[in-house]
């Protein structure tokens, strides 16, 4: 992502850029009330259209901003980057600016100095639960660079303005605590720590039982705190039974939240190896290679603790991606790593991973240890404390809560130079392990990206922030009767498994690329074509009309099939393919929305019918007979939706029943 520009953020600056008034703003018309009852993607889609058509700057930066946060509460961040760059927040826009830091690129000083900044416009204009806001999300990022002393002055401090934040905002600050005295704290602390998580849990039941409405937010606000509680008995207290709970919940779950059920299905692989379940870890692995790809570099770690499992299930690993982790994962995830590398059974490895701690230290855990953040901990809790009693209705006795305070630092301090003599005690022998031993410093963490390495095609993900755009322009183009449909096709190669396995998989790599490549000749450069996985591709198509639809499937079918492919020591194949493919829209009323996702379902459905039925042909789903079918096609199965009379569909099949 670019870098997020911060000019907007210095007052005087800002000042002099102004471009709309607030008062503009405040004039403009209230969105309408049906748009609160669409879905995300109609939301997107209507914002788009209106943009379209603004005729002032103001009601344009209304429609961005409004889009932005879509994005933003949707969590595809790259996207909400890119409106911040090109509309940026005005100085008094304080949730928009809030939000486009959220989403920046910034290094981590450029960032702090934004939230700071931002915290001070909160306090000016009086808007204290955003300031809280502010404090609590600088204090994450400051905790994640190991700057534990100030990490915990934030929350202290957001913590102390109890009193004007509402049940959300306090809720998350008390919780976030929690995560601090987890990571950061000793075993009184990570005890406590998980102990707040599960009042906080009951705290939410308690609000969704008593407020309807927050029934289905609760479900979300819930999720957090267990996944965390998980994390502490897997990451902390080594307790992997107790995690294994914790993390049944979240892979159990519907959570669209990125990148936490791909954590959760890693760490409960972990967990599993730690006790000798060695069959349970092998089934979170696989299930790990079902989710999407993460291409954030501060979770870049998760592909690490994969690498561990595999290890340790005494699969081939590459544990270079671990050596050196990225600049931006958590400290707290760096010690982890580290030390589980430092034990593993091979010596090459174990050294690398020995370097990598001393580095930390030298570079990190030094300069930390100098600061004492027994103190702040122990006023922050006294703060959260405070709130919960106020969350509770009941009198916190101050005079009590104080005595412990001060017994908690008197401990804490004896904790403190525990730790320093163990982690001096540490380096002294790393530092003799490095004189005695020449290691080699691995490479780079390479970024992920939205490349197939092996293809070269896009991936799962860039389809994903894409085929949105494909719809719309469909929508529109039907709104003006031009006729434009969008074909979207599954295309999966017949017996691929039998190459594999005859000819070697580096032959079926060759193949895959061939294939991709006949495929990119036959298709024009504007349509999305991506490795759906392994031997299955997607392919979506901008039509001129719905009769297009199986004309472009019969030439793939031909393409791929026109000529044998190589397959090592001067061997040959033939090969052919399945498509299975549906035309969008597909129902009567093109008003009515379907989701990119129900129609890869339905051209799925169709594939298989195609496998079932011959193979080398293409199944192509035409109409649904109406909106409320969709569902149902798709829960009864192709051949019996048929019968029903709930789908019409052409094919190449010789014998179609």
């Amino acid at each position: 992502m670019a870098a997020l520009l911060i000019a907007y953020f210095n007052p005087a600056v800002a000042a002099e850029e102004e471009r709309i008034s607030r008062q503009e703003l405040e004039q403009l018309a209230p969105f309408p009330e049906f748009y609160e009852q669409m879905s995300p993607e109609g939301r997107l889609d209507w914002l788009n259209s209106q943009i379209d058509q603004t005729t002032t700057p103001a009601q344009n930066y209304n429609f961005q901003r409004a889009l932005a946060f879509e994005h933003f509460f949707n969590y595809r961040n790259s996207k909400a980057q890119d409106v911040c760059d090109n509309n940026p927040p005005l100085s008094f826009d304080i949730r928009y600016r809030f939000a486009c830091i959220q989403v920046s690129d910034l290094s981590y000083e450029k960032r702090i100095d934004n939230f700071l900044e931002l915290y001070e416009t909160a306090i000016e204009e009086d808007d204290t639960p955003m300031a809280a806001r502010v404090l609590t999300s600088m204090g994450w990022y400051q905790s994640g660079k190991g700057d534990i002393a100030a990490a915990f002055k934030s929350y202290e401090e957001a913590l102390s303005m109890g009193e004007s934040l509402d049940f959300f905002t306090l809720n998350d600050a008390m919780v976030n605590t929690a995560s601090l005295y987890i990571i950061h704290g000793d075993k009184d602390y990570i005890r406590k720590g998980i102990e707040l998580h599960k009042q906080s849990i009951e705290r939410i039941r308690q609000r969704a039982s008593e407020d309807p409405e927050f029934a289905e937010t609760s479900r979300t606000a819930m999720i957090i705190p267990q996944f965390n509680i998980g994390i502490a008995y897997a990451l902390h207290t080594f307790e992997y039974e107790k995690a294994l709970e914790w993390f049944e919940i979240i892979n159990a779950s519907n959570t669209e939240i990125p990148h936490l059920k791909f954590s959760s299905l890693i760490f409960s692989a972990l967990s599993a190896i730690e006790i000798g379940r060695t069959q349970l870890a092998e089934q979170y692995l696989a299930r790990t290679y079902d989710e999407p790809a993460v291409n954030n570099t501060e979770f870049s770690y998760l592909y690490c603790y994969r690498e561990l499992v595999k290890f340790k299930l005494g699969q081939e690993a590459d544990l270079d991606v671990c050596l050196p982790l990225h600049e931006n994962v958590p400290l707290e995830v760096k010690i982890d790593v580290y030390k589980r590398i430092s034990e593993l059974n091979d010596d090459a490895i174990k050294y690398a991973g020995m370097e990598q701690f001393y580095k930390l230290f030298d570079e990190k855990l030094e300069s930390q240890l100098k600061q004492s953040s027994t103190s702040v901990a122990s006023t922050a809790e006294l703060h959260r404390l405070q709130q919960e009693s106020r969350l509770r209705n009941e009198l916190l006795e101050k005079e009590i809560a104080l005595k412990e305070a001060q017994q908690e630092r008197r401990e804490d301090q004896i904790r403190l130079v525990v730790a320093i003599a163990f982690i001096l005690l540490l380096l002294v022998v790393i530092t003799v392990i490095r004189l005695n031993q020449k290691r080699r410093l691995a490479e780079q963490y390479e970024e992920l990206s939205v490349l197939d390495v092996l293809t070269g095609l896009k991936n799962r993900r860039f389809l994903e922030q894409n085929i949105g755009r494909e719809m719309s322009f469909v929508k529109r183009s039907q709104a003006n009767q031009d006729g434009h449909a969008l074909g979207i096709y599954l295309l999966d190669i017949d017996h691929f498994k039998y190459i594999n396995d005859t000819y070697g998989h580096e032959a079926g790599d060759q193949i895959l690329i061939e294939f991709t490549q006949r495929i990119n000749d036959t298709i024009r450069d504007t349509d999305l074509f991506v490795r759906w996985g392994g031997e299955e591709f997607l392919l979506v198509a901008r039509l001129d009309n719905a009769d297009g639809l199986q004309v472009l499937a019969e030439r793939v079918i031909q393409a791929i099939k026109q000529d044998s492919y190589a397959a090592g020591q001067g061997k040959t194949v033939d090969i052919t393919c399945t498509v299975g493919s549906v035309v969008y829209p597909c129902v009567e009323n093109p008003e009515k929305h379907i989701s990119w996702n129900k129609l890869v379902q339905l051209a799925d459905l169709a594939l298989y019918y195609g496998k079932e039925k011959q193979r080398d042909c293409w199944v192509c789903i035409e109409k649904i007979s109406n909106y409320e079918s969709r569902n149902t096609v798709l829960e009864l199965g192709f051949e019996e939706s048929l019968r029903q009379g709930l789908l019409t569909f052409s094919t190449s099949i010789s014998k179609p029943e």
